[in-house]
């Protein structure tokens, strides 16, 4: 595996320079079953190109949660600096094997006619391949969200809160 670096930590300011662009997108359900789905740490395996996440704060989860993220060969230590029950999760990128100076994601369940929908934000910057890591992210969301859809659909049983 890559050796794991340190980036920058990251907030509002950052998401807001390198948020460029939004991907949203619309489901059929209830606002809680989306949020519960980006609970589930096997769920982020099912929708995206992600080989293991691991959430390495105990619950109840919030602010200053943190969480391991591998893909294929590359890991990603997250640090959770937004937190609102039910609605919305975001984190920077603590350390990392990818060849960024800093990268950020921003998650944001909403109430939509007919159910709900799932607002994405993020970026990463750095020279040589910061934008790569960008479009890269953008690519995985965009393609995965209709599979989170998919996911959810056809395990509504596994989202719903006990």
């Amino acid at each position: 595996m890559p050796k794991m670096k340190s980036h920058e930590p990251v907030g509002e300011e950052y998401l807001a320079a390198v948020s460029s662009s939004l991907i949203t997108h619309r489901f059929p359900f209830a606002p809680d079953l989306v949020w519960n789905a980006l609970l589930d740490a096997k769920a982020w395996t099912e929708w995206l190109p992600i080989t293991n996440v691991t959430w390495t704060s105990p619950k109840p989860f919030g602010v200053g949660t943190t969480r391991t993220v591998e893909i294929d060969k590359q890991k990603v230590e997250e640090v959770f600096f937004a937190w609102e029950e039910g609605e919305r999760m975001a984190f920077y990128f603590d350390k990392s094997t990818l060849p960024v100076k800093s990268a950020i994601e921003d998650y944001r369940v909403r109430r939509a006619p007919g159910g709900s929908e799932l607002i994405w934000s993020g970026g990463a910057s750095g020279f040589p391949l910061g934008w790569l890591v960008s479009k890269g992210l953008k690519k995985g969301i965009a393609d995965g969200m209709p599979k989170l859809e998919t996911l959810i659909a056809n395990n509504p049983q596994r989202f719903r809160k006990s």
